[in-house]
Formats: C-alpha cells, structure tokens, sequence
C-alpha cells in the first residue's frame, strides 16, 4: 500500500479509537495496542516493514525511560522509603515467587518461569496515575500507597534487565558471570555519582548561559543517546543508559526545562512503540488458544490482586486501601513489555509464550479502570460479610476527659489539614471530639501524644461509626481526601443517625445536591469558597471599601451558598440545585434615558412578584447596594444588578431599553 494513504488509515484509525477509548475511559496504551493489531501484518497489513516500525518503538521506550529518570526523585524517595522499600519489595518479590511456581508446575522451564514472573511482576505506572489523576486521589492514602509500591517497580527493571541475559542458557543463571555484571554496575554507579555531581551541572551551565533553545535541546539528547550508547558498549541495556542518563539530568537545576523539550517527543515515540508491539500480536495464534488466553489473564489478575492488597496490608494499611491496592496493580507494565521483547530476542521466550502474554497484556490493561471503579462496591460486601474482622485495630474510649460516656460530641471523618483545624478549635472551646483516619501513621503519632480519642479505620464502615458514637454525636464532620468515600459516608451515617447533624466537605460544587439528597445537612465546597475568596480580592483591587465588600461577598453567600443547606429556605429559593447551578447567573442591566423604568421605584417595578426576582441589587455612581429598599427611583445610567436565569433577564430587559 502506498506509504501516505497508510498513514492516513493510521491516524484515522488512532484518532477514532482513542476517541472511543475516552468515552469508555479505556488507556490510550490500549488503543494504540488495538491500532497495531489492526494495522499490522497479521491485520489488514497496512504496515508490513516490521524492523523500521521496531527501530522507531526503541527509540520511543527511550525516551519514555529518559523522561522516568528526569521525573525522579531522590527526596521524593527518602520520604515515603517505607512504602516504597516494604511495600514494593513485598509486591515484586511475592509476585515473582507465585508467578514462577505457577509456570513451572505447568512444566516450563525455571528460566522461562523466572523472566514471566519478572514481566507479571510489574504494573503500568502511566495507567495507574493517570486514573488517580482524574480521580482527584493522587495525595490520598491510597493514591501516596501505590505510588510508593510503583517507585519500586520502575527500580527494579534495573536489576532485571541486568538479570536477564543471565538466564539465556538452558542450565540456569550463569553464576560465573555475576561478578562481572556487578562489577559493570558498580563501575557504572560511580560514573553516574561522578556525572551527575560534577561533569554534567557545570557543562549544562554553560549551554544554558548561551540561551540557545535549540542548542539546549540537542545537548540534553546528545546526553540521552551517548550514556545509552556507552552502557550498551559495558554489555548492558540500552534503556538503562537511557534512565541512567534521565537520573544525570533530573538531579541537575535543569530538569524541569529538559522535561517540557522532551515530553512531546516521548509521547509520539512510546505510542509507536505500543503500536509496534500491537503489530506483533497474532491474532490467529492467540484465537486458537483462547482458553490459554483466559486462563493467563485470571492468572495475572488473581495474582496480582493478592500481592497487591497483602504489600498494602504489610504496611498496615486497612482493608479499603488493600483492595483498591489490589485491583489497582492486577495489569502488565509498560517496561514488561521491554522485558518481553528482550527474552524474544534472546530466544528464551518461546514465541507462543509471548503471543500469549501480549494478548494477556492488552486484556489486563483494559481491565484496569473497570477494576478500579469495582473497588468501593467490592469494599462494601467485604464490610457487610466481615464487619469485625476488616475493622480498625485502634479504637477510642468511649468516655471523656472526666471519665463519663460521650455523648453530644464531634466526629471528625478524615484527619488532614481541615480535619486538624477542627479538632483544634474543638479542644480550645472543650467541646470533645472523636477522630477517625485510615492512616496508621497519624494514628501512631496521635497516640503519642497521648490523644485517645483517635480511631484507626474506615469510616464508611457501620462497625467503626458505631466505635465512634455515631448515634449520641451532635455532629459529623466529612473531611476526607477520597471524594468516592464522602457520599458513602454520608449515607451510612445518616442511616444510622437520623438526628446528627452532618457536614460534608466536596471539591466540586456539582456534587452538593448528592450529598444533600444522601442525608447532608450541609455541604461544603471547596470550588465555591474559592471562588468567594477569589472575588472578594479582586474588588479589593478596585479600591472598594471593605464594608461594601463584605455587604456584596455576604449576599453572592446567600444566593449561592445558602443552596448547600437543607433547609425550607433552600427548597422555596430554587426548585432544585440543577437550576442553580446551570441556568442562574448574575446579570447587570443598565437604566437607558427614556425607558420604562427611568423615574420608577424598584416596588413599582413589581420584580418579585411579575418575574420572580428575589435577590436583585443596586448601583449608582460606583456604589453597590446588594439589599436595596423598595423606595428607591431608578435614574439614568444606574445598574439594576439580579440573579436570574437568562430566559428571565431577557423578560425584564425591554422595561430598560430606552425609546
């Protein structure tokens, strides 16, 4: 086939199923997969010069290395070394171990069942942030767990690719050469200490100094390719030199820089690559051992889901956070893929195998997002067929400082910043107060401090609630950093307490109505307090007073935020937060000469009774009235400022028009 019309069958074909792929919320890693099988040889063999789609993958892994090297972080690593060192080593060793027991049962050959468990072993970084990312849960305890446990992974590739070619004789590892591998990588660590510390810093200083973009560029891939090249030549892997030099780079001031002229490039390239590794899926192969294939996936995500939710559960993490740890990680990786190719290379894959573990891969990674969203509903029948044995360890005295039963007390769900600020305010005015967290961490730091109304466990668990005194509290305070558990919360609570009042903190004003529905009585969000914030200092650069600013922010306050309360009010003001939160808005009309409205009184005017208005201000002459009286006669050029839906603006704006 002609080489342009091939591209535009490939582009139209990416563009259509990533699109899809969005809508199902499915990994673009998937997609591309996808793309490759259906253009590649054993497709419609739109493409059929496999070696320079291969090449250009390489080039792609590259830099999707290069770019995980100036990502890292060695600060990011001493704070969370126990998540990252216990709770990965624990995941990556129990998965290999499980992995190649599971394989040489089946009679494969122990260096074959060691690689395939290096290559089960690890999860997809980029797929598992990205969901955490849209998730809103990347600083949650659960978002911080897997990204510890994933630090590890992407480190480990190191000792396995360096493993790796150790195993391609039929006997088993080649001891004799272990001492030269670890002598190449001692050898290796010094020169980067030397690189990275010394040689590069200065040399990049001095490119920058010449405030050349395109100069700067060119070096940082100069610097990319030649550490890639001179780890090849030591008889290692091209994609360790290429994370070594990513490593060189990231500890240098100039990280951030080569970061943004790399980033475009390594997207384009890595899509290649999972394209090229698309093309060499045999559809064929894999149709006539589906039942192999079915049984690899259950394997890999049985597997894997035990291995993730016991790591997480070796931290002392609670059951909601292992589950979801486990479902989290039950896929294949990006870098098992270079593993994969690597055995292929060196024969000590069969290639059946890895048709098998290319059609597993592409399964798992699909699966993930489904798995992810099944978390909280798997939590919840874990919770109603276990709920002592999956409740928190810790628990609060079920008394006060003076020894009496609580009772008329605060519960706060979720210790962050928020959480902190009203247990604080609750201690200065003595009003007592009982905490619940899934970090064990903060729970072991509280009771140092001789704080014992502090529980560790889940507080979307009927068990933990009624540790807590959820039935004789006043209040519930929601303040949790996972925005799925809020209206869970919400729920349980009210259903086990109809008369505590429950405040619920959200990130998005368009959640308020569900948490209001599901039992909230009020609902906090942080979108609409920014914004209030935000307004209130803008005018404050327009040199409004701060009385007036107070009026006007007071009343935006009860147009808006008075819709976050469950009240009688509430309900007579709007008919439903939908109608609030879509068809109202602020609109400012201006009193033209010779209009209906010149000479009349705003009560002449009838606003609420003919159209409905009941929140409407006024300003004449750079002065805002945002509760004016009735008697008040409109002049020209005064602004009748009103909160109403556009089709009603529409109705009042001909009283206005001059004419």
């Amino acid at each position: 086939m002609e080489m342009m019309l091939a591209i535009v069958i490939l582009i139209s074909l990416a563009i259509a199923l990533l699109y899809i792929g969005q809508h199902f919320k499915l990994p673009s890693i998937v997609s591309f997969l996808i793309i490759g099988i259906l253009v590649g040889p054993f497709g419609f063999a739109l493409i059929t010069n496999q070696s320079a789609i291969e090449m250009v993958g390489q080039i792609g892994i590259i830099l999707l290395l290069f770019t995980i090297g100036l990502e890292f972080s060695f600060e990011k690593l001493l704070r969370s070394w126990r998540i990252v060192i216990i709770g990965g080593l624990v995941q990556v060793c129990t998965t290999i171990v499980a992995i190649t027991l599971i394989t040489t049962y089946f009679k494969m050959p122990f260096n074959e069942a060691l690689v395939f468990g290096f290559i089960v072993s690890l999860s997809s970084t980029a797929i598992v942030m990205k969901i955490l990312q849209e998730r809103g849960e990347l600083d949650t305890l659960q978002g911080r767990t897997l990204l510890g446990i994933l630090i590890f992974q992407d480190l480990a590739i190191i000792p396995m690719i360096l493993i790796t070619p150790l195993l391609v004789s039929s006997g088993g590892p080649d001891l004799d050469q272990l001492p030269m591998q670890m002598g190449k990588v001692a050898g290796l660590l010094i020169i980067i200490i030397i690189m990275a510390k010394w040689i590069i810093p200065a040399f990049l200083f001095r490119v920058v100094r010449l405030r050349n973009r395109e100069l700067f560029f060119i070096t940082i891939a100069g610097i990319c390719v030649l550490i890639a090249w001179f780890t090849s030549e030591a008889g290692l892997s091209v994609t360790l030199g290429a994370f070594v030099a990513g490593l060189i780079i990231g500890e240098s001031d100039y990280n951030i820089d080569a970061l943004s002229h790399i980033i475009p490039f390594r997207d384009v390239f890595a899509a290649i690559f999972f394209l090229s590794i698309g093309m060499l899926l045999d559809t064929r192969m894999v149709l006539n051992n589906m039942y192999w294939v079915v049984f690899i996936v259950l394997i890999i995500i049985g597997v894997k889901f035990m291995t993730g939710a016991f790591a997480a559960a070796v931290l002392g993490m609670p059951a909601r956070v292992c589950i979801f740890a486990g479902f989290s990680l039950c896929q294949i990786g990006e870098f098992s893929f270079v593993l994969a190719h690597s055995g292929l290379d060196s024969k000590l894959i069969p290639i059946e195998v890895y048709q098998l573990f290319l059609a597993g891969a592409i399964i798992t990674m699909a699966f993930t997002p489904f798995a992810m969203n099944a978390s909280p509903k798997t939590v919840d029948i874990l919770y109603r067929l276990f709920p002592r044995r999956l409740s928190g360890n810790d628990t609060a005295n079920d008394t006060n400082d003076n020894g009496r039963p609580l009772s008329d007390h605060i519960i706060i769900a979720g210790y962050g910043v928020t959480g902190k600020s009203v247990a604080r305010a609750a201690e200065l005015t003595g009003i007592p107060y009982v905490v619940i967290d899934l970090n064990p961490e903060i729970i072991k730091q509280e009771k140092a401090k001789r704080r014992t109304h502090v529980i560790f466990g889940d507080a979307v668990q009927e068990e933990i609630l009624e540790h807590a005194g959820i039935r004789k509290a006043r209040t519930l305070v929601v303040v949790v950093s996972e925005e799925l558990a809020i209206p869970r919360i919400v729920y349980r609570a009210r259903t086990m307490s109809p008369s505590v009042y429950i405040i619920a903190r959200t990130r998005h004003i368009r959640h308020a109505k569900k948490l209001l529905d599901l039992g909230a009585d009020e609902v906090v969000s942080e979108e609409f307090e920014a914004a209030r914030e935000i307004f209130s200092r803008a005018l404050r650069k327009y040199q409004f007073p701060e009385a007036e600013i107070i009026k006007i922010v007071d009343r935006l306050q009860s147009w808006g935020y008075g819709k976050f309360i469950k009240s009688a009010e509430a309900e007579q003001q709007v008919s439903g937060m939908e109608t609030m939160l879509h068809s109202l808005r602020i609109h400012t009309i201006f009193v033209e000469p010779g209009s209906t409205a010149a000479g009349k009184t705003l009560g002449e005017l009838e606003l609420k009774n003919r159209f409905g208005i009941m929140d409407y201000g006024f300003r004449r002459e750079g002065k805002t009235i945002m509760q004016p009286n009735d008697t008040i006669s409109l002049q020209e050029g005064d602004a009748l400022i009103i909160f109403a839906s556009d089709e009603r603006c529409e109705e009042i704006r001909p009283l206005f028009y001059g004419g």
